[in-house]
């Protein structure tokens, strides 16, 4: 199981151990979503013909509006559908600004993030990266009363990205803490990056993406 070491570098107590039975667990719901996503896909596929059908025989009129409305959510539900099923695929490293990744994080989970964010490229797998940066926004920010904003500090030392996460929630840990730590610290390890956490949020350390090689190097701005 992946772990993650507090600010001495000592391993973490402060979110507690991701149990076997747990774990488990979380396994076995991933283990349907190949196929959940196959029948979700279908069955969105049937309603966006029907809409469509029913929207040629009412152009107008008092169904309008509704279709519409229908026709939205469903296009909603296929962005979620769509970047779950992104998430279920094999990881593939990708170039991305971390500034940007992180928003896409913040817009996921519905948290304000303060403060700036280096442009500088990253290289990791994009939608699981995604995924546990969510985890770790979500985790600090605490519920919708206490605002959803955390502050976000960036810095870029050794080929590397340095994002340190602090939030009102920090010290009121929810009961999945263990689990959302322990998935976030695997996802981030495996593309050669470091979790740690500190009293008041985490520290993500990311790889930069190598420069340009070959003829785009040679390209002058």
């Amino acid at each position: 199981m992946s772990h993650h070491r507090d600010e001495t570098g000592a391993p973490c107590k402060r979110h507690g151990e991701l149990t076997e039975q747990r774990l488990y667990e979380l396994a076995t719901l991933g283990s349907r979503m190949p196929s959940f996503h196959h029948d979700a896909a279908s069955k969105l596929q049937s309603l966006f013909m029907a809409l469509d059908e029913i929207s040629e025989l009412a152009a107008e009129g008092d169904l309008r509006a509704p279709i519409d409305t229908a026709h939205a959510a469903l296009r909603e539900l296929n962005q979620i559908l769509s970047a779950n099923r992104a998430l279920a695929k094999a990881p593939q490293a990708t170039r991305l600004g971390a500034g940007e990744l992180l928003q896409r994080a913040a817009d996921t989970v519905g948290v304000r993030t303060r403060g700036d964010v280096s442009s500088l490229e990253i290289r990791v797998a994009i939608p699981a990266m995604r995924h546990a940066l969510s985890l770790l926004l979500d985790l600090t920010a605490g519920p919708s009363h206490m605002g959803r904003v955390v502050d976000v500090v960036c810095a870029s030392d050794g080929g590397r990205v340095e994002l340190t996460i602090t939030g009102p929630a920090a010290s009121k840990l929810p009961a999945n803490a263990a689990e959302t730590t322990a998935i976030a610290a695997f996802i981030i390890g495996r593309d050669e990056g470091e979790l740690s956490c500190t009293p008041t949020g985490f520290v993500v350390r990311l790889p930069l993406a190598p420069p340009p090689t070959g003829a785009m190097a040679a390209v002058k701005p």
